[in-house]
């Protein structure tokens, strides 16, 4: 349950950011934009995130689940890249979500 709370969490956090940069694109980075009920929505959303982290960090190996969350960061931000975004997808970035995960099972191996 605890390894759910981590991948829920940097769901909500790379959800967020994306919503985020959709928003921005859209309407510019200024103070307009900073009130808006979507971009307080966005912070709604990173504020859930935080809490189902410190739930997830209550219960896990710090030194673990904080390499874990940041490989997950890259495997996330890639597929929303890709996925949402339409951005392209080549060998180094296939690479780096391979090391991403080969990083992730080392450091949890004993």
């Amino acid at each position: 349950m605890s390894y759910l709370a981590l991948v829920a969490a940097q769901l909500l956090y790379s959800a967020s950011d994306l919503w985020k940069k959709m928003i921005f694109s859209a309407q510019g980075f200024n103070l307009a934009t900073l009130a808006r009920p979507a971009f307080i929505a966005t912070l709604v959303l990173a504020m859930i995130g935080f809490l189902v982290q410190l739930y997830a960090i209550s219960k896990l190996d710090l030194s673990r689940m904080a390499v874990t969350i940041g490989m997950m960061a890259v495997i996330f931000s890639t597929a929303a890249g890709i996925l949402v975004l339409k951005e392209s997808f080549n060998v180094w970035n296939g690479l780096g979500i391979v090391a991403a995960l080969l990083a992730i099972f080392l450091v949890h191996v004993k």
